[in-house]
């Protein structure tokens, strides 16, 4: 007999289980490749707002010693003006074994157990992109993705974030630029990536060149790359086991976001858009409550069942999320509009 039993996952274990490793770099051979939201730096006991760690930290520590024994200390770590806010979300989705099995699939019903743990595993992968898309992409006051392919909507990402420093001055005009719309050639994609390097600001040229990254989008990505093979071989590629090219541009890793130009690209009516950020590692903060939860104890996150009212198999998470820029003024922008 199948087992009918209800699965219930504890907000903890969802968290370790399905949030996390979204935010966790991907391991492939010896070489380590940050995921889509694997540069992230991740607060996960946010329930409702919290101030922001300044990430760089105070300096200027020294004193000059002088005849007493009065010791002035001075602390490394300060809380920023800004803060964190996590909103709750959810998804659903419910299987009809009656809809689902028509057709040329109707000889599969008895193998009903294997295609629901199928729709499990689409629920998950679901879950994983809708957080990548908002993470970047969100924006509560945008309308739905009428191809029905995006989540874009759900709660504020880094992209409204920076759109919102840029306008109030909090990041100069001078380290922001335009991208066209269209297409891009190898040149124009060293170019923009130069423009990044060369528009830092005073604070980000003194940093170390491992503690900063240029996050880009495919066309300026696979650019890039063709402007190096295009140069000669005096430019020595490394590349990973799987074939993604390491890149750099004056020592500074650029780091490949695979969404950003299909979801850019559907943002801007289907012409290709583009993006690039140059900034500290770990700026981007997402922020979510590992212990939110719903149910009769407000501790269940993710929960599968057959509703027998219904007839139906019922697939259902909730979670808080926010993001935010821990310090947006050290950053480098160069993109496409979109609405």
């Amino acid at each position: 007999m199948p087992d009918f039993k209800p699965l219930i996952v504890s907000s903890q274990a969802m968290y370790e289980l399905l949030v996390q490793p979204n935010f966790a770099d991907i391991v492939l051979g010896t070489e380590k490749i940050p995921g889509a939201l694997g540069e992230f730096t991740v607060m996960d006991d946010v329930s409702s707002k919290r101030r922001i760690i300044d990430i760089i930290g105070n300096r200027n520590i020294f004193k000059r010693r002088d005849a007493s024994c009065n010791i002035e200390f001075t602390p490394l770590a300060k809380g920023s003006s800004r803060v964190i806010e996590t909103d709750p979300i959810y998804g659903a989705t419910l299987q009809c074994d009656n809809e689902f099995y028509q057709g040329c699939l109707e000889d599969f019903r008895s193998q009903s157990q294997k295609f629901r743990d199928f729709i499990m595993v689409f629920f998950e992968k679901a879950i994983k992109v809708d957080l990548d898309s908002n993470a970047y992409f969100g924006d509560i006051t945008r309308s739905d993705d009428p191809a029905c392919l995006w989540s874009w909507n759900i709660f504020d990402g880094i992209f409204k974030k920076y759109a919102k420093y840029i306008s109030n001055g909090t990041i100069p005009a001078a380290q922001v630029s335009a991208i066209p719309s269209g297409a891009i050639t190898p040149a124009q994609a060293f170019q923009t990536l130069q423009w990044l390097v060369d528009n830092r600001n005073v604070i980000l040229k003194s940093l170390p060149v491992t503690e900063q990254a240029i996050y880009v989008s495919g066309d300026l990505y696979y650019g890039y790359w063709k402007y190096l093979q295009n140069i000669g071989g005096a430019y020595n590629i490394g590349l990973y086991t799987n074939g993604l090219p390491k890149l750099a541009i004056d020592g500074i890793e650029i780091v490949l976001e695979p969404t950003w130009l299909p979801v850019m690209t559907s943002l801007n009516g289907g012409n290709n858009a583009n993006a690039a950020i140059l900034t500290i590692r770990g700026n981007f903060l997402f922020a979510t409550d590992k212990t939110y939860g719903d149910g009769p104890y407000l501790n269940e996150a993710l929960s599968v069942w057959y509703s027998l009212d219904d007839r139906v198999w019922k697939y259902y998470m909730c979670m808080r999320a926010g993001t935010e820029i821990a310090l947006p003024e050290h950053s480098v922008i160069a993109m496409t509009a979109i609405s």
